[in-house]
């Protein structure tokens, strides 16, 4: 059977369908099924025009697989072509091709360009693979309808924000921004100054907008700083979000201006004690805490001695008020004290506040853990045998005066029923403690203790941990 091609000088031109030999029913139904476009719009990006092609791209006639005109006496697949046509929209239109460009795959952006309708794979309408990557818009990736990385910063003007809010673009204006002048530091504050605090809470706009704290003046950081307290939470919840504490622990490490440090505290104060239970503010309230004065602070110390139980109770609180004692002094010191030591019975049984109350004694402040001592006094015995109390207990034995531990075993042993305490799963810790640091009568009191409930002790699992004690010391002793 001859070829059923149709040749005009030597080039294939068409199809002969009289010759088209008979094909299985199923592959014909499939290719049946196909949503294929009329030939006049059927291109591919690899069938290109050959050159010097001078006749508008009318459309093939009926049986051509082509886009080329039929019978234009070309070859359709001729290397080196650098001025061709395309097809966009159903219009015909002339497009340089340069092979030394880099164009963008249709597939990598579905949203751009047109298609008729195939999946990645099987689309054969690649115009827009013919665009180069700078020149196509991309609505939800700005830094790629822009060409920004052949732009100074003064050429962006009205797209710094966009830019700002997207991961790429955020890192070319981070570059521009190396070593910049006042006028190019003026003109990025400027853009971004009225949505600073949404900036400072994106996950890629923090980044720019710490970069800019370091090259801004103190000028600059007045006018931000006024921007963050114009709306009077605002700074507050700029400090809880996860990218935005990270932007204002950049900003209160840049402020040198005495003024501009009072401003700041003074916009805190009003949330200090809720930024104190969050996750991500108390990095912010911590970060104050070390890094200024007492009296700067005093504010934010205030604010939150006014909440100090609820702070106490938080897994992030109880950190905070830590070193609330640590790094505060004078009046403020002593009013976070005594509003912890009147809440101390029922902290010491707190998951978090026992840590407040240890800290406290870790402070090695006599006076402190006298008063907390006089404040437990009576509630010992009950408190040993608590999971968290049991530790304050500990620590108060372990690190106060002789006095003060001879005065906490003695409650212990004259307790309504000591013999309780020698099997408790926490109290046994106790009561090693305290043959630790006792001595004299008081040592020998327990002693006593211990030997009128041995046979109880030897078949408890807890009463063994003390007599296990007992046999360490033995053992060290040899």
């Amino acid at each position: 059977m001859s070829a059923p091609l149709v040749v005009h000088d030597g080039v294939w031109t068409a199809y002969d369908r009289n010759q088209i030999p008979d094909v299985d029913e199923s592959v014909s139904n499939l290719f049946s099924s196909l949503n294929i476009s009329s030939p006049s719009n059927f291109h591919c990006r690899n069938i290109i025009p050959p050159v010097g092609y001078d006749g508008g791209v009318t459309g093939a006639g009926t049986g051509s697989p082509i886009g080329a005109g039929e019978g234009s006496g070309r070859h359709p697949f001729r290397t080196g072509i650098r001025s061709s046509y395309y097809t966009l929209g159903g219009q015909t239109s002339a497009l340089t091709v340069d092979p030394q460009r880099n164009y963008y795959p249709l597939w990598r952006n579905r949203e751009v360009g047109c298609s008729v309708g195939f999946d990645q794979m099987f689309d054969f309408d690649q115009s827009f693979d013919l665009l180069p990557k700078e020149h196509i818009y991309n609505p939800h990736n700005v830094s790629r309808s822009v060409n920004v990385s052949v732009l100074c910063l003064k050429e962006l003007r009205g797209k710094v924000y966009a830019l700002a809010k997207d991961q790429n673009g955020c890192r070319l204006l981070q570059a521009k921004f190396e070593n910049p002048s006042d006028e190019e530091v003026e003109f990025v504050l400027y853009e971004v100054l009225e949505y600073i605090s949404e900036l400072m809470k994106d996950q890629f706009g923090n980044y720019l907008i710490q970069k800019l704290i370091t090259v801004c003046n103190d000028d600059h950081k007045l006018r931000m700083l006024l921007s963050l307290t114009d709306v009077p939470v605002e700074m507050v919840l700029v400090c809880m979000n996860p990218h935005g504490t990270r932007a204002m622990q950049k900003l209160l490490e840049n402020l040198t201006d005495p003024y501009h440090i009072a401003l700041a505290m003074a916009a805190l104060r009003p949330g200090a004690a809720r930024l104190a239970s969050d996750p991500n503010g108390h990095h912010v309230i911590q970060y104050c805490l070390i890094h200024f004065p007492s009296d700067v602070i005093e504010p934010i110390l205030n604010e939150i001695a006014d909440k100090c139980y609820e702070v106490a109770t938080d897994r992030s609180g109880c950190c905070v008020l830590q070193a609330c004692m640590e790094h505060s002094h004078g009046k403020v010191r002593n009013r976070l004290v005594a509003e912890i030591l009147g809440n101390a019975v029922v902290l010491a049984e707190d998951p978090y506040g026992n840590y407040v109350l240890q800290h406290m004694v870790g402070l090695k402040v006599p006076e402190f853990t006298a008063r907390l001592v006089r404040q437990l006094q009576g509630n010992f015995a009950s408190l040993s045998c608590n999971k968290y109390a049991s530790n304050v207990v500990e620590k108060c034995l372990n690190e106060s005066s002789e006095d003060i531990s001879r005065q906490i075993v003695m409650e212990l042993i004259t307790c309504s029923n000591p013999a309780l305490l020698l099997i408790d799963p926490y109290a046994n810790f106790v009561i090693q403690s305290a043959l630790t640091v006792s001595t004299g009568h008081v040592y020998n009191y327990l002693l006593e203790l211990i030997s009128d409930n041995m046979s109880s002790m030897r078949t408890n699992l807890y009463g063994k941990k003390i007599l296990s004690w007992f046999e360490k010391r033995r053992i060290l002793a040899i």
